[in-house]
Parts: C-alpha cells; sequence; structure tokens
C-alpha cells in the first residue's frame, strides 16, 4: 500500500469533501451554533422573553425571532419575512447585543402603544444619515423595562445562539428549525410550511 504523508492526506480529504458539497443555491440556512437547543429558545422565550407581535396574528403558526435594533441584518430579514406575516404569527424579541443603542431603542419599542409600528419606524430612520433608527430619551426609559430586554439578551446567549437575527419555528411534529436573514422569502415560506405562498 502506498504511503501518504500527512499534507497529501489532507488535501485528498478536502477535495473529496468538496466534491461532496451541494450546489449552492441562492441562500444558506442559518449557521447552527453546535451548542444551540432549539425548543430551549421556543420554551425560553414563550415562558420567560418579552417581545412583540406582527398584526393579526393570532391561530396562525408561531415563529420566534431575536432581533437587535442595531443590526443590518436584522433589518433584512424582518424585510423578506413581511410578507409571510399574513401566514404566521412573528413574535420579536429585541435583545441587546451591538452597541449603546440597542438596549434604549429596544425599550422605546416595548414601551410603545404599537410596538410593532414603532418597529417599523426603526426600519424606516435605519439609514439616516445623523443616526442609526429611532430617537430616545434614556431618562424617561422605564428600568423595569430595561431589565426585560436583558432578560431576552441573557435567553438569546444562553441557549447558543450566536448572532443575530436567529429564529426558531417548531413544525407540527415538533421538530425545532432555526432560520435567520440568509434564506429568500420563498425559503423562509417552504420553512414555515406555508404551501400557497406565491412571490410577489
Amino acid at each position: 500500500m502506498k504511503n501518504f504523508s500527512r499534507r497529501s492526506f489532507l488535501a485528498v480529504s478536502v477535495a473529496v469533501a468538496a466534491a461532496a458539497l451541494p450546489v449552492a443555491s441562492s441562500a444558506s440556512p442559518a449557521k447552527v451554533p453546535v451548542i444551540w437547543d432549539g425548543q430551549k429558545m421556543w420554551d425560553s422565550f414563550l415562558k420567560d422573553g418579552t417581545g412583540f407581535s406582527s398584526p393579526d396574528g393570532e391561530g396562525k403558526p408561531l415563529a420566534l425571532v431575536a432581533f437587535d435594533t442595531q443590526c443590518p441584518d436584522c433589518m433584512t430579514l424582518q424585510k423578506r419575512i413581511k410578507p409571510l406575516e399574513k401566514y404566521i404569527h412573528v413574535i420579536y424579541y429585541p435583545i441587546s447585543y451591538l452597541n449603546i443603542h440597542s438596549e434604549p431603542q429596544a425599550t422605546t419599542i416595548l414601551t410603545s402603544l404599537d410596538p410593532y409600528k414603532v418597529f417599523e419606524q426603526q426600519h424606516e430612520h435605519f439609514k439616516d444619515p445623523d443616526f442609526r433608527g429611532i430617537r430616545y430619551d434614556i431618562s424617561k426609559l422605564p428600568e423595569s423595562v430595561r431589565s426585560k430586554v436583558w432578560t431576552n439578551t441573557k435567553i438569546h446567549r444562553r441557549v447558543g445562539c450566536r448572532a443575530v437575527p436567529y429564529g426558531v419555528f417548531k413544525t407540527p411534529d415538533g421538530k425545532y428549525l432555526p432560520f435567520d436573514e440568509n434564506l429568500t422569502t420563498a425559503e423562509l415560506a417552504k420553512l414555515f410550511g406555508i404551501k400557497n405562498y406565491k412571490e410577489e
């Protein structure tokens, strides 16, 4: 049997692995950390998290999304998931992950009379030249709600999430599927089991 050097063996291994990879699609699925626990994320956010719902979600299949107001990829996910909100109920959980504006903007959203509307205003102002997103007065933000944002943040970390946005969807047969901004709207529709979705 011919002897292979360690370098030759590694080269052959990489080549074989590359040949076995599927052809890249238009988007990649969520990158799942090995420590991510989908059921724990689902149960923890529903039990101890504080979020807000997409409009008219009652009675529809449920999806949970952890996001940061300062995250451009979070804006991308919401843009892609929005056409599907007529079919599913999304609960958005703001966390403080990226910078000093994340928590007060999250608190501002949660304390508003219409959190989803303010969430959309955050998107509208995200590319403002002088400030990213909605303005806030930190002296008027209740500590009790600020603490809830930090509880969301702890849940995000403890269930093994290592990025934002990060979502989880529970299928009818009890599987917990991760998703993020890398999925297109059509791919998200497939993940959510929406059979009658047609891209507009």
